[in-house]
């Protein structure tokens, strides 16, 4: 199947999947107190920062190994793949009781105590849960990850809002993630003791080579999380909540397109690990060329876009009393090119995986520093600004680092390595295309009328002008229609 429908597959999948998920919050803000659900949801970000890690690295691992390992191989990889997780979710689940003891002992009364073990036992089963969609893509059944996404997005959907009318406090929403969790391992389990536990052959383990690459993407993984999140913990402390409300809007949108660079990752990275094993930089550099190239027809567009409806767009989701968000999304819009850019693809595929762990170390500290300083020199509604500005400069700076690095690996330059001229032209198709919208500011239209208008004509003036100049052609016209209905 061509790589461009495997990717498409596993964003229609994830963009669904997200449509579903918000169902859970819409229920659950009014089953819940204002105080139960933010316990909820401190948790669930304790459990974000914490799996990263455990998971060792786990699922991209099994990205790096799987292709370069012969088929009778392959029942040891997934061996040795969950046997870690295993060991791990033990460990977890011990280190959240002794945990829980102490904070027992010596914070009593803190409002978290009482679910920090029984977090642990849901991180714990989670761990083993996680690589399956990896594993999918990689035995080539993309629509099989695509709906085993829904389906377990569906698990949730059905019983953490029964579990949070049945008990409608955080101890009740606990007890559900829990119960989906069991429900979701039993199905992991039960697909690869089948298809590869079942018919495990003896042969000599490699358990601390595996560890050796996972650990580094597994601290990678943590720090970014914390990454992500840097400049929230800066607002909530030198700001009010209200403040940060406001900022916590502004700075939601540029990580969730996140999923479609994962996506063209669970496809495109075990292919470039394969090649490199075969010393094939040439394919490698075919692969990361028309990746960046289709990305930045996705990214490009809707930085332009999403520039032009910014303040309509702020103020018809969150009412007026929203409007200082506005500025802050336009900054942070300044990422979305970094995502066709930034792909530490060729250094994961290659093993330089402490590269990138050091990149994300330095990184995050040079973020802390320049956002500090900004709030300490900067005045007025500048200071705020200032976070997400050092933000999008030091996501840029990285971004550079690892287009540099990832040449030096494949041997080659910016020119023989990059489509720019397609890209320029791809960004002067987006550029154009903005003129209509920016005629249509001056009609003074009402901000819903404007957004639908705005998205209409511009997406039609972006596919037909970029048609015009054979940047779409029908192979990829073609290609989306394929996708009604689904085919593998």
């Amino acid at each position: 199947m061509e790589l461009s429908r495997k990717i498409i597959i596993l964003i229609y999948g994830r963009a669904f999947s997200f449509i579903l998920s918000l169902i859970i919050p819409l229920v659950l803000t009014r089953l819940l107190l204002k105080d139960d659900y933010g316990s909820y949801q401190q948790l669930v970000m304790i459990y974000a920062i914490v799996q990263a890690i455990l998971l060792f690295g786990m699922p991209q691992s099994l990205l790096y190994y799987f292709p370069r390992k012969e088929i009778s191989d392959r029942s040891l990889l997934i061996k040795q793949t969950w046997s870690i997780l295993a060991v791990s979710g033990l460990l977890v689940i011990t280190l959240f009781g002794i945990t829980s003891q102490t904070m027992e002992s010596i914070f009593p009364d803190h409002h978290l105590q009482p679910f920090i073990f029984l977090l642990g036992i849901y991180i714990g089963i989670m761990l083993s849960v996680m690589p399956l969609q990896n594993l999918l893509i990689l035995e080539d059944k993309e629509t099989t990850a695509m709906w085993s996404m829904i389906g377990f997005t569906v698990i949730d959907i059905i019983i953490l809002p029964y579990a949070a009318w049945y008990n409608p406090t955080t101890l009740g929403m606990v007890h559900g993630i829990i119960l989906t969790s069991i429900i979701k391992f039993i199905i992991v389990i039960f697909y690869i003791y089948k298809n590869y536990l079942s018919k495990l052959e003896t042969r000599e383990s490699y358990y601390q080579e595996q560890l050796a690459y996972g650990i580094p993407v597994g601290l990678t993984a943590m720090i970014y999380v914390i990454n992500i999140n840097i400049d929230k913990y800066m607002v909530g402390l030198f700001f009010s909540s209200s403040v940060f409300a406001v900022y916590y809007l502004g700075s939601l949108w540029a990580p969730m397109f996140g999923w479609i660079t994962q996506s063209a990752s669970q496809v495109v990275m075990p292919r470039m690990s394969k090649a490199h094993n075969n010393n094939d930089l040439l394919q490698i550099r075919e692969l990361y060329a028309n990746s960046v190239e289709k990305l930045a027809f996705i990214f490009l567009p809707a930085t332009v876009l999403l520039a032009l409806i910014a303040k309509p767009l702020i103020l018809t989701l969150f009412t007026d009393n929203y409007e200082d968000t506005v500025p802050i999304f336009s900054i942070y819009l300044l990422l979305l090119p970094t995502y066709a850019l930034n792909l530490g693809w060729i250094l994961m595929a290659s093993g330089q995986t402490k590269f990138l762990l050091r990149l994300a170390m330095f990184m995050s500290i040079i973020n802390i520093i320049l956002s500090y300083g900004f709030l300490t020199t900067l005045e007025g509604d500048n200071r705020l600004l200032g976070i997400p500005f050092a933000t999008v400069a030091v996501t840029w700076i990285s971004t550079i680092i690892v287009m540099y690095q990832s040449l030096n690996t494949l041997e080659s330059t910016l020119s023989e390595t990059y489509h720019w001229k397609k890209m320029v032209t791809i960004g002067a198709i987006s550029a154009l295309s903005a003129i209509p919208i920016i005629a249509l500011l001056s009609l003074e239209l009402e901000n819903k009328i404007f957004l639908i208008s705005s998205i209409v004509i511009y997406g039609i003036t972006f596919l037909f002008t970029s048609f015009k100049f054979n940047i779409l052609n029908d192979n990829e016209i073609n290609l989306v229609k394929s996708f009604l209905p689904f085919k593998n």
